[in-house]
């Protein structure tokens, strides 16, 4: 099944997370046109656009499917040295963050599929470079690829979850109610969660 991989947050905004789901496409696809069918919701599905109740929604049709998710979240790695580039450093933390959460995954994985990563945070040519760096970890029998968000559904989803953590990590009056709707998955292991503190990440 491929992996696909978004982000959310940044160096600017104190934390960035990056998801990774190995779902397979057609398994997505039934997902979302589920959660469409009982929301009304139409276009783009991203966790910045949905409420509260549709996000929990979504999460319970992820519990319910056959995937697996990893969750990376940089905290305490998002400061940057002294005179350091802000936004090259941004996109350090991006590239730590999608090698740790995919070579974490790989092991897990039977044989070897596609890397799905989205295309809309960085320039091409950075994008490319990153994504040859992904292609290494997955070696020969894999793949790795950049796509648009809106064309795909399981990166749609990798979205929705990376947004999520990333507010259940702020401090606002909605992070018990968005804690409590990741806690069954976080709680079951079908999402397991990685803090990437300067150059290692634990296992949480």
């Amino acid at each position: 099944m491929p992996i696909y991989c978004d982000e959310s947050g940044g160096v600017g905004r104190g934390v960035m997370t990056l998801a990774a789901i190995d779902i397979d496409e057609s398994v997505a696809e039934a997902l979302l046109a589920r959660f469409r069918t009982v929301t009304g919701y139409h276009g783009e599905v991203k966790g910045s656009r949905i409420d509260l109740a549709e996000r929990a929604l979504l999460f319970e049709l992820i519990k319910d499917s056959v995937s697996s998710i990893t969750i990376g979240i940089a905290i305490s790695a998002l400061v940057p040295e002294k005179n350091a580039d802000r936004g090259d450093h941004d996109m350090q933390v991006y590239a730590a963050l999608l090698e740790d959460v995919v070579t974490a995954m790989l092991p897990e994985i039977p044989g070897c599929d596609s890397v799905i990563i989205d295309d809309g945070r960085y320039g091409p040519e950075t994008l490319n470079a990153i994504r040859a760096d992904i292609a290494k970890l997955v070696g020969p029998c894999g793949t790795t690829q950049l796509e648009h968000s809106h064309r795909l559904a399981g990166l749609q989803i990798a979205d929705v979850i990376a947004n999520t953590f990333y507010n259940r990590a702020l401090v606002t009056e909605r992070q018990g109610r968005i804690a409590a709707i990741a806690a069954p998955l976080l709680e079951s292991g079908q999402i397991k969660m990685r803090v990437l503190g300067g150059k290692n990440a634990a296992t949480s």
